[in-house]
């Protein structure tokens, strides 16, 4: 939810015209997302037009409304607008091009698919066009999203410029990967065709375990070439917290969907590591 001082830079925007138009950049839907603390305001910026000299002349207005209005220091993150410039593959043209393969006509499709792509037309469905793809082709794509060659531009929001002294400890801040005096332990499990990777730190307190998991399967599928391979196979990642005096996991996060078998991965490397008796039988071998 927008606060009041976020509320109140969109309505200042809204004295910004876009040049040679009645109608303010806010009406425009040209002001995406705005944070305001302070005297600190950051504005997501989407013009619709690739008119330089326009666009420059309405951040010099906006930067001037919000001084105005005693915002010290103000950021404008420019979205670029998205333009399909490159003629986009659809279905049908992919059906087409494999139909043409399978009848001799070329000795390869016009452009390859992704996998997800190949395994649709498979399984006899029309795919999508790779939309992720073309953008990601865009030259000016990453750079005007924030992503330039040193990496993301950080998003503006809360710091805290004093010392922590609240007294609320935060047990995950106490784990540091390169403390060659802490308890850490590396495994590798093997389970139902994939390799976990797993790392783990003991929190000086004892009981708790702070675990990183990684978990790789090579992809060997290449779909009769007519898709790009994967270029490091498949990799899904985990974060867990073992409590160890109670056995139990009190906290777990990460993108997959389905975590079942990180814990069952974790169990078996915390079994191989404290020589518990009662694994699963259906333990691969556990590699130290």
């Amino acid at each position: 939810m927008m606060n009041a001082q976020s509320q109140q830079v969109r309505e200042l925007l809204r004295e910004v015209h876009y040049p040679g138009f009645s109608r303010d950049i806010v009406a425009s839907g040209f002001v995406g997302e705005i944070l305001a603390i302070g005297p600190m305001v950051e504005v997501e910026f989407k013009p619709d037009t690739r008119d330089q000299e326009k666009v420059a002349t309405m951040e010099r207005e906006m930067r001037a409304v919000l001084q105005r209005a005693n915002f010290a220091d103000v950021q404008i993150r420019r979205i670029a607008p998205y333009v399909h410039e490159v003629p986009l593959r659809t279905a049908e043209d992919l059906a087409k091009e494999l139909k043409r393969v399978a009848g001799g006509g070329t000795t390869e499709p016009n452009r390859l698919m992704t996998p997800l792509q190949a395994e649709y037309l498979e399984d006899g469905e029309l795919p999508e066009p790779d939309l992720l793809a073309i953008a990601l082709g865009r030259p000016d794509m990453a750079p005007a999203a924030g992503y330039g060659p040193g990496g993301p531009k950080p998003l503006s929001g809360p710091r805290e410029a004093i010392s922590y002294d609240i007294g609320v400890s935060v047990l995950q801040w106490d784990i540091d990967p390169h403390d060659p005096q802490a308890r850490t332990v590396q495994r590798e499990i093997e389970l139902d065709g994939w390799d976990y990777r797993v790392w783990w730190q003991a929190h000086p307190s004892g009981d708790l375990l702070y675990v990183s998991m990684q978990a790789m399967k090579e992809d060997w599928v290449d779909h009769d070439n007519n898709a790009v391979p994967h270029p490091i196979g498949r990799s899904e990642a985990v974060n867990l917290v073992y409590d160890e005096r109670r056995a139990a996991v009190v906290a777990i996060y990460g993108t997959v969907r389905d975590f079942r078998p990180f814990v069952k991965a974790f169990s078996l490397a915390h079994a191989s590591e404290t020589g518990a008796q009662d694994q699963p039988d259906t333990q691969e071998a556990a590699r130290p």
